[in-house]
């Protein structure tokens, strides 16, 4: 009988759970007692799984100038970095669907002033030592103080948006070292997806209810006619 392991069959089944993470510790130890430099950014492999997700300047299914006319800015306001960090989480969200990309647009619209505050305004002192946030460093409060387009929040959910960027070949340290002013000028839009897969709201931006859209994304109605309002322009500007 054939032993052969292929180590893709065995990834496709990988949930996170206690027995499977422990096997991947016990070959990722062999791997290393074998060759330490296999597992390596600067390996060939590891640039080639990388290079898969990284973003790709211009590969837009949002324009700039989409985002310009129902935010009501200019296209030159918005810079390569913005539309970028945008369209790749289009990209790895799955929401390349036309209302998938009206929703976005319109709620995130809604959700900054128009992209003018990608961070909370407060200082973020207010959550100093809030355990469920997974706050348990002096300071971690208004360094893990809501970034980006869905205020991500807590070192807790800044963790597991590290861990993401890990797992898919995009590891930066400076999101842990930095907090929430990194976030909100590299990952405004992409620091969402785990809250996206986590409440599975791509699916639901697939329909034209922004009513159950706001809800899922605010737990109520809050600014639902400015809500209205932008998905409406969303339709009129992004057709196809």
């Amino acid at each position: 009988m054939n032993g052969q392991i292929h180590l893709i069959d065995l990834f496709r089944y990988y949930n996170r759970l206690s027995h499977q993470t422990a096997a991947i510790n016990e070959l990722e130890e062999e791997i290393n007692s074998i060759d330490p430099y296999i597992l390596n950014r600067e390996s060939q492999w590891y640039k080639t799984w990388a290079a898969a997700v990284a973003p790709k300047t211009g590969d837009w299914t949002v324009t700039r100038e989409q985002v310009a006319t129902i935010s009501g800015w200019k296209p030159e306001q918005f810079d390569e970095s913005f539309m970028n960090d945008l369209n790749m989480l289009v990209r790895v969200a799955g929401m390349k669907g036309l209302n998938q990309r009206r929703h976005l647009i319109a709620q995130t619209c809604h959700e900054t002033g128009r992209y003018r505050w990608m961070q909370e305004l407060s200082d973020g002192t207010a959550y100093e030592s809030r355990t469920d946030l997974g706050n348990s460093q002096p300071g971690d409060g208004p360094k893990f103080k809501g970034g980006g387009v869905i205020q991500l929040t807590g070192r807790y959910n800044y963790q597991r948006f590290s861990d993401w960027l890990e797992r898919n070949g995009m590891s930066d340290d400076k999101v842990m070292e930095l907090g929430a002013n990194y976030i909100a000028n590299k990952y405004p839009f992409l620091s969402a997806i785990c809250w996206i897969e986590e409440n599975k709201w791509a699916e639901v931006c697939k329909s034209e209810d922004v009513y159950q859209v706001t809800r899922v994304l605010n737990g109520g109605y809050n600014g639902l006619e400015d809500r209205l309002k932008y998905y409406k322009k969303a339709c009129e500007v992004i057709k196809s």
